[in-house]
């Protein structure tokens, strides 16, 4: 569905994008973690989190064109935000877990932030597994609310599977693994004019 999509979009492109690995693990490259608690950013929840603990940030508002000074596209859930494309430091690219793309009404998906689609070069990015397409009968959107346990997350399947979405499925979720193996679900609930609003639980 979006390959045919995506050879077009690639090839738009005026840079060398990095190449995905694949594989659950997100690749063999990727370091381990060494953070412990998400970071300063609002609905972070604070310090001291546990094996099994949920961190939940909410509201996020994810830029549906590129260059908007006021929305962003790439996010991290070390530092809680989404970056305007202009402010996003060069050191942070490790932490940055998924970039928002929007191509049209009927494509838009989330994608590892040094995937062939992603406009910007972001250095020292990771690999992040994403699943864009989630059937119901999968996991309810519904059930995003109620999850408090990091243990409900790490039983998901995670796979990078090169879907997208349209407005008229809204809302959905979005599964995540980014480079630290670190799993996550984006809830995404509402289209405004200029960003898509989600609401992001991730594992820590």
């Amino acid at each position: 569905m979006r390959k045919y999509f995506l050879l077009i979009a690639a090839i738009a492109l005026t840079f060398a994008a990095c190449t995905k690995e694949s594989g659950v693990g997100g690749g063999t490259n990727n370091p381990g973690d060494t953070t412990s608690t998400p970071g300063n950013g609002s609905g972070s929840g604070g310090g001291g989190k546990t094996a099994d603990s949920v961190v939940t940030f909410s509201d996020l508002k994810f830029s549906l064109t590129p260059g908007n000074e006021s929305y962003g596209r790439a996010f991290s859930s070390f530092k809680g935000k989404v970056y305007p494309d202009k402010e996003i430091p060069d050191t942070l690219g490790k932490y940055i877990d998924i970039f928002f793309n929007n191509f049209g009404a009927n494509y838009m998906f989330f994608a590892s932030a040094n995937d062939a689609t992603v406009d910007l070069k972001i250095p020292g990015t990771l690999t992040t597994l994403v699943r864009n397409y989630v059937p119901v009968d999968t996991f309810d959107v519904n059930a995003f609310d109620t999850i408090m346990h990091a243990s409900t997350i790490k039983k998901l399947t995670i796979k990078t599977d090169d879907q997208s979405f349209a407005t008229a499925d809204l809302p959905m979720v979005v599964f995540f693994q980014n480079g630290f193996g670190k799993r996550g679900i984006i809830k995404v609930k509402a289209l405004s004019t200029d960003y898509v609003i989600a609401d992001v639980k991730v594992t820590y």
